[in-house]
């Protein structure tokens, strides 16, 4: 192989020659030299190459080199001069014209109707379990729409989704900031003044004695106003709630308070929540039946109650139920071998640092 010297070297300026590849094609002797159009964007200087061939339009832009150059070696037959022109690249791509591609609807329409008349018999059943899996967007829009026409509101119980993490929850209106312990827990704010009439009118046409628990009688042996006599029933009430098993208060005609059906409606009202046509106790209804008891038994025999006899028959152990009675404000005191609830300023405090996580809090 003869040696060549290279008399000149042409690098890149503002005019050079492009080589032009095809992306699905390579350039053979039939190929004629064609028009083509060289655009150079004015923003970043690159430069795209477009021609038409047979109908079709063919773009590219120019390749960047960064990591190596193009060069062309060129020799001159009637010199033998031998020259080395440097040269970008790029590569043509068809232009297709979207609007005269159909669309995918159409190409499986298409094969589904050549399945249909031509296909085996595997084909032809997989033709007909797929136009089965076909959904009509109308048809559809349409049965929801007769399907919602029918639906009505039903108004929900949100009783039980009230925040009952909080001691408020659990205990009667109370005053923390009142100046006198008799102030702490307002007899009319627990149950209004005509509710009071009301139900110590329906307590004296019945022996409401016969309903009372039998340790909570001996309370009604001292001398009571009427408030005080409904709120001794009340907090009997209230505790045979807080005994009575899930499944009695299902019961559709559930009835807690004979004597009086205006506090029967206002401890099943209080204590219970009916969502859906059903009544149910939820575990911190229980337990806010539980201490309005405690509270109105305080109430009824001057802000005092023996601890461990409570505790002996509501079958709780004492420090459980004292966390109670600290819970609704007592503050507890040894009387001899006597615990004793007594409520007084100031009112005590329960830590409720961590979560109530069952009935015993």
């Amino acid at each position: 192989m003869p040696k060549l010297h290279i008399d000149e070297v042409y690098t890149k300026a503002s005019t050079y020659p492009l080589l032009a590849n095809f992306q699905n094609g390579y350039l053979n002797d039939e190929f004629k030299p064609n028009y083509c159009m060289l655009l150079q964007d004015k923003r970043n200087g690159e430069k795209t190459v477009a021609t038409v061939i047979e109908n079709l339009l063919y773009s590219g832009q120019e390749a960047k080199e960064d990591l190596g150059k193009t060069l062309v070696l060129a020799r001159n037959k009637l010199t033998g001069k031998v020259r080395i022109v440097e040269h970008g690249n790029v590569e043509l791509k068809p232009i297709l014209n979207i609007n005269n591609i159909k669309s995918n609807t159409e190409l499986d329409t298409s094969y589904l109707e050549l399945s249909r008349k031509f296909g085996s018999k595997k084909q032809k059943k997989n033709v007909e379990q797929r136009e089965k899996l076909k959904v009509n967007v109308t048809t559809v829009k349409e049965q929801m729409h007769n399907v919602t026409v029918n639906i009505t509101e039903d108004q929900l119980d949100l009783s039980s989704y009230t925040k009952t993490d909080t001691d408020d929850f659990y205990i009667p209106p109370i005053n923390r900031d009142a100046d006198r312990a008799e102030d702490v827990y307002d007899l009319y704010k627990i149950l209004s003044k005509e509710q009071y009439e009301i139900i110590h009118s329906e307590m004296k046409e019945k022996d409401y004695n016969n309903e009372l628990l039998p340790w909570i009688k001996d309370f009604a042996m001292k001398k009571l106003s009427d408030e005080l006599s409904v709120l001794l029933l009340y907090a009997s009430c209230s505790l045979k709630l807080y005994a009575t098993l899930g499944r009695d208060i299902l019961k559709k005609n559930f009835v807690i308070c004979t004597s009086s059906s205006t506090l029967n409606d206002i401890i099943l009202k209080n204590f219970t929540t009916y969502v859906g046509g059903r009544r149910n106790r939820p575990i911190q209804y229980k337990d806010k039946a539980l201490c309005h008891a405690l509270v109105f038994l305080l109430l009824v025999n001057n802000l005092k109650c023996d601890v461990e006899e409570i505790s002996k028959n509501v079958k709780f152990s004492v420090r459980t139920l004292i966390v109670k009675f600290k819970l609704i404000g007592a503050t507890i005191v040894t009387s001899g071998s006597k615990k004793i609830a007594h409520l007084k300023l100031p009112l005590a405090s329960v830590n409720i640092g961590r979560r109530r996580q069952s009935a015993k809090f």
